[in-house]
């Protein structure tokens, strides 16, 4: 018994996070000679290597090609294939309020039909283009070729009860443009009853199914039913229903259609960037995408009618084996066993003298000074790293595997030290210092910190009112799980949908405490084994179950602010709770609990000093820029810290970058450097009126993938027309508005406005065209610890023109 005091929770955690690391893991690819009826990654990995090549965004030569390999794909297979033209418009978002988009898109549509043609159409959704500098084998190429496989298993199997559309969306990237096409004009929208989308944000780990529509509890039952290894949890669905990311899912949504977004998301160094090649795609992520989307769009396909709307449920995977789903009722039911659970374990406690009153209150503030710790220790490691700004974002990912379990560790020390301290009793004033520190060095890193700085308060308060004498393991445990009840309760009300990670860990903690007070205190040696081992597999499956959460959460969020790791560190510690006060009893417990604060510092201070390598290279942009109208060129890079490579490149002709804004292109400084102007052609841009209306006109010259017009008016614009058609396009007096418009029309795009008062605009007309321009000097090659982003290895065409205008007088009538 004295090992299993000493090293209990240190067996458990290593248990449970070694289980958690086993479910997040992804299934072997199958090979191309597997079954017809089955998904096969090998199978589909011939698309992807042949769609993701090169990038190929909307408007390049490289897409066409795309294209071409798309319909010969879709008419090889049987299915009835249209090609779709269109525009999509991206409209001003809040954080750029006059900022829109707008696309020539062709949209591909497949069709597998079905017994009955009129019954509504299961959609399955993905996009072909990729962002300027990444081949995209993962975003969206995957997604592509998932939908190829699943086309080609449901072609070999009968004949579906419905029709299954296949939906290849253009201009995804620059603002989902042809989803926004499909779903606001198309006619074949009319005929979609639920759609199923799959995308990637990186290029492995398991695929999880993230978002769903509202009242699609009969759409979770099916993916449950159907999924083979499901992952998903409506903890995140609610989330991230409430943040600003958009996928082609967002325009179903917004017309009202159910559906099922899939996307895997680890190993986003490959996120939009040169490293996403179909050699560095995770097979095993291509064949769990598969494994779900392929079943889920059978069951769909096959069934007599579509899931019809009913209420939103509560669901989890259960360690991506299995999906449990409930309605919100039953969430409360599981809330309301474990606040049963807890008052009789705390009705025991006192009426056994275990336990008084003042240890409970004293508990309930040793876990919030637990849960202050641990934000606080994450949130300084986050402030400290220093995410700034996106190159700093893409260096962090390089060290992702650094990271996660550097925060980890740090968390188990610091959990555990509080714990130690709860037991022991003291430490009041070195843990105010601590805790003062700590919220103060918040604020060395990107100004003055708010939050730091309460944490750091709270941690002072909260140990002078739980420390200073020890708190017995029911005071410390009833605390605990009153407090975790407390906010599994809160978010049930407030958003049911979270509260799945909070109800399953309380319950199962709730039921440890139970049978320990229920037994406990036996002189029967066998009986004492058996709780023993219960409560330690209660403790291994809560850590397993809340590891994997945790790591997938941590791969979505956890750059921006790794804090969020100690929310599941929060709710596993009450199932660990006992275990670690048998381990506070050992002598050498603060050694190792401050050796597991030393080894997460480390790792998390070594990942944050790291440099790149060919494995994780950092982020690197230069292109050329030829201002027409003052006949100059630039070599210029918009990344805040200039590597070795940009500065050699930018240093032409031994020219000295410096930054410095150059609007209407670059707003905020950026590194330019002068450089040999070469000829390039110029896109033609012309400024008129006509009666009362401004008539702003640019047409691109051959090969541009991106036109964008900006002006600044001198008076407010009315009436917005973009190629004669209404356009919501604010303008403001005095402030710039931009349209860029992508794959532009060769033929010209007009924007005009209704202008009635005398007034003056300037207009600045910008190309993007693939490639440095004829005649530019030899441009080194990127070291392997560099990949390009942005507009990088591009020329920018840059020229400008005003017009001035009388008021409008509208002629007398005869």
């Amino acid at each position: 018994m004295k090992t299993i005091r000493l090293l209990g929770v240190w067996v458990c955690l290593l248990l449970g996070l070694a289980i958690a690391n086993l479910a997040l893991r992804t299934p072997p690819p199958l090979p191309a000679n597997a079954p017809a009826d089955q998904f096969s990654a090998g199978r589909a990995m011939a698309d992807v290597r042949a769609i993701g090549r090169k990038p190929h965004p909307i408007g390049s030569n490289e897409i066409v090609r795309v294209r071409d390999h798309l319909l010969s794909r879709v008419n090889g297979l049987g299915l009835e294939v249209l090609v779709r033209p269109g525009e999509g418009v991206r409209e001003a978002a809040k954080w750029s309020p006059r900022s829109v988009a707008v696309g020539a898109v062709q949209n591909i549509v497949a069709t597998l039909p079905g017994a009955d043609r009129d019954a509504p159409a299961v959609l399955v959704m993905s996009h072909y283009d990729t962002v300027h500098n990444s081949p995209g084998a993962a975003d969206d190429s995957a997604g592509m070729a998932a939908a190829l496989e699943i086309a080609r298993a449901l072609k070999a199997g009968p004949t579906p009860a419905r029709d299954v559309i296949f939906l290849f969306t253009d201009g995804e990237e620059p603002g989902l443009l042809g989803a926004e096409a499909f779903f606001a004009r198309d006619p074949l929208r009319e005929h979609v009853g639920v759609v199923v989308n799959m995308e990637a944000r990186g290029d492995a780990g398991r695929a999880a199914m993230f978002q769903t529509g509202s009242d699609s509890g009969d759409l979770v039952r099916l993916y449950a039913g159907a999924a083979h290894q499901p992952t998903a949890n409506s903890l995140a669905a609610a989330v991230y229903a409430r943040m600003p990311n958009d996928t082609d899912f967002t325009h179903a949504l917004r017309k009202g259609l159910p559906g099922l977004n899939f996307a895997f998301i680890d190993d986003q160094l490959a996120y939009h960037t040169p490293l996403a090649t179909p050699e560095h795609l995770n097979q095993g992520s291509l064949q769990n995408l598969g494994d779900q989307a392929l079943p889920a769009v059978r069951a769909l396909a096959m069934g007599a009618a579509l899931p019809s709307k009913s209420p939103d449920l509560i669901y989890s995977d259960v360690l991506a084996r299995v999906l449990v789903a409930y309605p919100v009722n039953i969430g409360w039911a599981i809330l309301a066993a474990a606040g049963v659970l807890i008052l009789f374990t705390g009705f025991r406690a006192l009426r056994g003298k275990a336990v008084n009153f003042v240890e409970i209150l004293r508990g309930i503030a040793g876990f919030l000074l637990l849960s202050a710790g641990a934000i606080l220790a994450l949130h300084l490691a986050g402030r400290l790293i220093g995410i700034v700004d996106q190159q700093r974002y893409y260096a962090m990912l390089g060290q992702f595997n650094l990271l996660l379990p550097g925060a980890g560790i740090l968390l188990i020390g610091v959990c555990l030290t509080t714990l130690i301290l709860q037991a022991r009793g003291g430490g009041r004033i070195w843990i105010s210092l601590v805790g003062l520190a700590a919220g103060g060095a918040c604020s060395l890193v990107g100004g003055f910190d708010p939050i730091g700085l309460g944490l750091g308060v709270a941690v002072v308060v909260l140990a002078w009112l739980s420390l200073g004498k020890g708190v017995g393991v029911f005071g410390a445990w009833l605390g605990a799980l009153l407090v975790v009840l407390g906010l599994a309760v809160t978010v049930q009300a407030l958003l049911p949908g979270g509260s799945v990670m909070l109800a399953w860990p309380l319950l199962a903690a709730s039921l440890a405490a139970a049978l320990v007070m229920a037994v406990g205190g036996t002189r029967d040696r066998r009986v004492a084994w058996v709780l023993t081992l219960a409560v330690a597999l209660i403790a291994i499956a809560v850590v397993a179950q809340l590891g994997a959460w945790g790591a997938w959460t941590f791969a979505g969020v956890g750059l921006q602010e790794p804090a969020v790791l100690a929310a599941f560190a929060i709710l596993a510690a009450p199932a660990l709770l006992p275990l670690a006060f048998d381990f506070a009893a050992y002598r050498w417990a603060p050694v190792f609990a401050g050796v597991a604060v030393a080894a997460g510092i480390g790792l998390l201070a070594y990942a944050g000093l790291g440099d790149g390598g060919p494995a994780r290279p950092q982020l690197a942009e230069a292109s050329h820029l030829a201002d027409l109208s003052t006949g100059t060129a630039w070599r210029v890079s918009p990344q805040p810290r200039l590597d070795p490579w940009s500065r050699v490149v930018l240093s032409d002709n031994d020219a000295k970058p410096v930054r410095q804004a150059y609007p209407p292109l670059y707003r905020e400084p950026v590194w330019m450097a002068p450089t040999a102007v070469l000829p390039v052609e110029r896109p033609v841009l012309s400024i008129d009126r006509a009666g009362d209306r401004l008539l702003v006109r640019a047409v691109p010259t051959a090969g541009a993938e991106v036109l964008t017009l900006r002006l600044r008016p001198s008076i407010d614009l009315s009436q917005p027309r973009l190629n004669g058609r209404p356009i919501a396009l604010p303008t403001q007096a005095g402030e710039w508005t931009s349209l860029s418009y992508h794959a532009p029309d060769p033929n010209g795009v007009t924007l005009s406005f209704t202008a009635r008062p005398a007034g003056k605009v300037d207009v600045a007309v910008i190309e993007i065209r693939d490639g440095w321009p004829r005649g530019v000097s030899a441009i080194p090659a990127k070291p392997a610890g560099l990949m390009g982003s942005g507009y990088s290895d591009k020329t920018i065409v840059l020229d400008r023109g005003a017009l001035s205008w009388p008021a409008y007088v509208e002629a007398a009538p005869e």
